[in-house]
């Protein structure tokens, strides 16, 4: 039997969002390059004694190991931290920062103790000798956890955003529509449809499409002032994007102007009837 037309839209569909997700994932590269650069760095300055107590393998498995589990503390609590408190100012995020690292830094603390134990057969256990080495690793988190936050936040604003400041035409921008200051210079500003996707936005305009970094119910609250409507609980679509309806075993689907199709949940249809959508 010949595969339904539906069904082989939505494979394109998720083999387009695979390719785009893996392209929007692409930073975690940098972000192994820079453990990587950190290790090497720190295996050969040999700090806590390290380059006069281990050879250079072992340095270079202590720092591995002691680096790549802060890594994976800060990174964690950065993401919290820049998700928590994106839209509450320059002060929350210093106090995410800040706070995040030091709770990061307990555990990181405790990892390097146990390497230090393991490696080097010693055992700190005087309140000083931990309180330094808890002072040291909360630097290392300070300095982690800003960076996180940081990339997380320009990631939120869209790698090619326009600011308001930046645009020529700033009054023809629609000003009073936030989300369209979020989406990147190449992709235009006549928003078709959005797509929630996890944790993720995927935009579509006339001019292609992409991910934002992105909770679906924030994106809808930025686009008052665009006459759109939420069809589904994962969509929202912009009503000059609709080129037609398609009604199939009492299912409803929107047909965009850019070939999608974009289903219509039972809950969202009696209201886009009401507004001539259907």
């Amino acid at each position: 039997m010949p595969e339904d037309g539906s069904s082989l839209s939505r494979m394109n569909d998720t083999l387009r969002l695979g390719f785009r997700e893996a392209r929007a994932r692409i930073r975690l590269r940098y972000q192994f390059l820079g453990l990587a650069a950190a290790v090497a760095v720190l295996a050969w300055l040999g700090p806590f004694d390290t380059w006069g107590r281990l050879s250079l393998p072992d340095r270079v498995g202590f720092w591995t190991l002691a680096t790549s589990v802060n890594w994976f503390f800060g990174l964690v609590l950065g993401s919290a931290a820049g998700l928590a408190f994106e839209r509450r100012g320059i002060l929350a995020w210093a106090a995410a920062v800040v706070g995040g690292s030091a709770v990061a830094a307990v555990p990181g603390t405790a990892v390097v103790w146990l390497l230090v134990a393991a490696y080097m057969d010693h055992r700190m256990t005087g309140v000083a000798e931990i309180a330094s080495l808890y002072s040291q690793v909360i630097v290392i988190h300070l300095v982690l956890n800003a960076l996180v936050t940081w990339l997380i936040y320009e990631k939120k604003r869209g790698p090619g955003a326009v600011r308001e400041s930046d645009s020529p035409h700033p009054a023809a921008e629609a000003p009073s529509v936030p989300f369209l200051a979020r989406l990147p210079e190449r992709l235009g500003r006549n928003l078709l449809h959005l797509h929630m996707q996890d944790h993720y936005v995927e935009v579509h305009t006339d001019e292609g499409s992409d991910l934002l970094l992105l909770r679906f119910r924030d994106a809808l609250r930025e686009l008052d002032g665009l006459d759109g409507a939420q069809v589904h609980r994962s969509h929202w679509v912009a009503r000059a994007a609709v080129a037609g309806v398609e009604r199939r075993s009492g299912r409803i689907a929107l047909r965009l102007v850019n070939g999608n199709r974009v289903p219509v949940s039972r809950s969202f249809a009696p209201a886009l009837r009401d507004r001539g959508w259907l």
